[in-house]
């Protein structure tokens, strides 16, 4: 069995923990998360967690709103970024 990313279920390509949580996901979804108001914060906020010696830092959680968030953030990359549209194709096409 493969695994699948934790937020959009693709299961080529290596998995990157999320910055929010726990969730393994695909580099798509980390491009996307990357572009989230909050993604700085959440940065900021694991790296003072592994400074202080927690490497097992749970995350700041999912913003809310989101999975919502997200999928409008997905369909405006592959609208207006073609090496976003070249992932997806790459890590969605069978062929």
């Amino acid at each position: 069995m493969n695994p699948l990313c934790d937020r959009c279920g693709v299961t080529r390509g290596g998995f990157i923990m999320s910055m929010f949580n726990r969730d393994q996901c695909c580099i798509m979804c980390i491009t996307v998360e990357k572009y989230h108001d909050a993604y700085k914060e959440a940065r900021e906020i694991e790296l003072a967690e592994v400074k202080k010696g927690n490497t097992n830092y749970d995350g700041i959680g999912l913003p809310p709103n989101y999975t919502e968030w997200a999928e409008k953030q997905r369909r405006h990359l592959l609208e207006e970024n073609k090496q976003f549209l070249l992932l997806w194709d790459g890590l969605t096409n069978e062929d």
